[in-house]
């Protein structure tokens, strides 16, 4: 199963507020059900520049206060194996140091 990553939290920022659906509303010109369906998704929705300006204008919060990632649950494969894709990015970028006992054409090649 395939999770959302990123988190819309309008529904708790409302409530931290104590902003009403009908407050949100008519400070956006939308109607209350719009307000209702956007506070109780729990996907990022669709918005258009200036709606998510008046949300945070209406809030007195910033664009990040409404999102939250969250990590995605790793998939595996039918053999039980991460995809590679998925692999942590330490182990992509695992860097070996160069003994000591180098010499300098060695270094000079390298840069």
């Amino acid at each position: 199963m395939v999770r959302n990553v990123i988190r819309w939290k309008l529904n708790e920022m409302m409530a931290r507020r104590r902003i009403r659906n009908k407050d949100l509303a008519v400070a956006l010109g939308i109607s209350e059900n719009s307000v209702y369906r956007l506070r109780r998704t729990d996907e990022m929705p669709r918005l258009s520049p200036e709606r998510l300006n008046g949300i945070c204008t209406a809030l007195d919060c910033q664009p990040g206060d409404l999102l939250v990632w969250e990590p995605d649950d790793l998939q595996e494969d039918t053999q039980g194996n991460t995809p590679s894709s998925c692999q942590p990015i330490n182990d992509l970028l695992q860097i070996t140091p160069k003994s000591s006992s180098s010499t300098k054409s060695e270094i000079e090649v390298a840069a």
